[in-house]
């Protein structure tokens, strides 16, 4: 697993996209994608023409884009409740979302020789992608995501509503 080193600024970053900053819209996004520029900036061994961000719709856009602007590689987007999996033919593919929870939405489509990245992984997920897994940090924090603007007991504000202000 590699874990970006924090920064001042990635900390920063790191405060608005917790889900209990109240921040939403477009100010999530641009913190998403400037994280996902600063992750894309210390990933090796990746080459632009050998390798496809997969952005998994819709939380994983912004991050993955900012780690696509940072490369320079090839781009898609992927929608696990609305299509099948086709993997690109480049040598490297990076799997990339927002948030990783249990990991059950990358598990059917991941394969051995992809990469993970995310802004934010719970830590019972990182065994199951640890040495394919990039990311901003590993929270032990834990629940569901509904449309709800605080976190109270197991339920908190979804991300991907948070990042598109539907919230």
């Amino acid at each position: 697993m590699y874990e970006i080193e924090k920064t001042e600024r990635i900390n920063q970053l790191i405060a608005r996209t917790k889900s209990d900053s109240g921040v939403a819209g477009p100010e999530l996004a641009k913190a998403h994608l400037e994280l996902g520029k600063l992750l894309g900036a210390q990933m090796r061994p990746f080459f632009p023409g050998d390798t496809t961000i997969v952005a998994i719709l819709r939380g994983g856009i912004f991050f993955a884009e900012g780690i696509y602007f940072q490369m320079g590689c090839q781009f898609q987007t992927f929608d696990p409740k609305h299509e099948k999996f086709v993997r690109p033919e480049t040598k490297h593919v990076i799997l990339v979302d927002s948030v990783i929870h249990t990991g059950k939405t990358l598990l059917p489509i991941r394969q051995p020789d992809m990469a993970v990245a995310c802004c934010v992984i719970h830590e019972k997920a990182v065994p199951i992608f640890e040495e394919q897994l990039f990311t901003i940090r590993v929270s032990r924090n834990s629940y569901v995501g509904q449309k709800v603007r605080r976190q109270s007991g197991g339920v908190g504000p979804d991300t991907t509503m948070r990042l598109f202000n539907t919230l």
